[in-house]
């Protein structure tokens, strides 16, 4: 793991609807929170890498956690959970909310003889499950739910009363992310946030678009990554 070194504030104060300068304060608290970044290097340490394929914007997420003060926050795609602890830790100091995660748990296929190693993705070493390396502590405030997001996600939607931040971090095909958007934006209060990973380098996504351009405003990438976000104006109410 190597720590996040050029966040982006502009990114943060947009999305949040904050200032510059309670956004910079809120990616500096980010940033001081060498103990759990020290926790997770240590968990994927003992697991044998260096890295997993995570949003590259720990502290954004904490950040805007800490900005928007939500009570559920929405996320798919976990993997060994480095954006998970960050937001629930962010939670945790606001001292309310839950963060509900969705994710398919996925493990390397068995290595060929004469094959490269290709272990460095989003699956998950031996012995471990989705999540693992979250420190215990944190899990207070998580429901954690494993299976594909076809099924999971509708049964989350008919059971969660808002959606105040969604971090949608998984391949997405826009036919299919389009109608799961479509079932999630009723429960998106105005002002709340819906942030699409598109990969390094990856540019925004038909149904991320669309689904801003219902809400009269267009989502907002952060600079040098394929993150996507967008917040639903005040003036827009739910559906």
């Amino acid at each position: 793991m190597q720590v996040e070194s050029d966040p982006d504030p502009a990114w943060v104060a947009e999305l949040s609807g904050r200032g510059a300068e309670e956004s910079q304060h809120a990616l500096a608290e980010a940033a001081g929170e060498r103990r759990l970044f020290s926790q997770l290097a240590r968990s994927h340490a003992r697991a044998g890498r260096t890295s997993y394929v995570e949003i590259d914007a720990p502290l954004e997420l904490h950040a805007l956690v800490r900005l928007l003060r939500p009570a559920h926050v929405v996320e798919v795609g976990v993997s060994s959970g480095v954006s998970s602890a960050y937001m629930l830790k962010a939670l945790e100091q606001n001292g309310e909310g839950r963060l509900h995660s969705i994710d398919l748990p996925a493990f390397p296929p068995k290595r060929r003889p004469g094959k490269s190693d290709s272990r460095i993705s989003w699956t998950l070493p031996p012995g471990r499950s989705s999540g693992w390396a979250v420190p215990v502590p944190l899990r207070q405030r998580w429901d954690l739910r494993l299976g594909d997001k076809r099924d999971v996600l509708p049964i989350l939607a008919e059971q969660l009363p808002s959606i105040d931040l969604l971090v949608y971090d998984v391949p997405h095909e826009d036919n299919a992310t389009r109608r799961e958007f479509r079932v999630l934006d009723p429960l998106f209060p105005p002002g709340a946030v819906a942030i699409v990973d598109h990969g390094p380098g990856g540019g925004l996504c038909e149904a991320l678009g669309k689904w801003a351009l219902g809400w009269n405003t267009r989502p907002v990438g952060r600079q040098g990554l394929g993150l996507y976000g967008a917040r639903r104006p005040r003036g827009v109410a739910k559906e």
